[in-house]
């Protein structure tokens, strides 16, 4: 007895799920791509604003939320940011950007990264909040 189409049976079986193995491990490298961007922007952005300058806290706050939705707007591949927002203190900022992408089955992507200010001690003397 011959056994012709074995090859073919094989084939319809293993293109498929080799074709959709490389397909997730694409997705899975662009979803990995911008947590990276998304860190690294944070913390670029955060240390940037941080540094003592003579800023008021309002206007820090403006200006990193600013540069950190400028630097991430160019550099994302898969993550579409619905909210981008700064806190900042006299002791830190805080950097949240969340967000979804269009073609992933993962809900979305949240990061917070939290930068200490350089000289935490002379600013919170200088802002006087601690008094009574």
């Amino acid at each position: 007895m011959k056994k012709k189409g074995r090859y073919v049976i094989e084939a319809a079986f293993l293109v498929p799920g080799i074709c959709i193995l490389l397909v997730y491990v694409v997705f899975f490298t662009m979803y990995a791509h911008d947590c990276a961007v998304c860190v690294h922007t944070a913390l670029e952005a955060g240390m940037k604003g941080c540094y003592p300058d003579g800023r008021t806290d309002a206007g820090r706050k403006e200006d990193m939320e600013k540069d950190f939705a400028e630097k991430l707007s160019g550099q994302l591949l898969w993550l579409q940011v619905k909210c981008v927002e700064v806190k900042v203190s006299p002791l830190r900022a805080t950097l949240r950007v969340s967000g979804s992408g269009s073609f992933l089955p993962v809900s979305g992507l949240e990061m917070q990264q939290t930068v200490y200010r350089i000289q935490p001690c002379e600013t919170i003397r200088r802002s006087r909040w601690m008094k009574d």
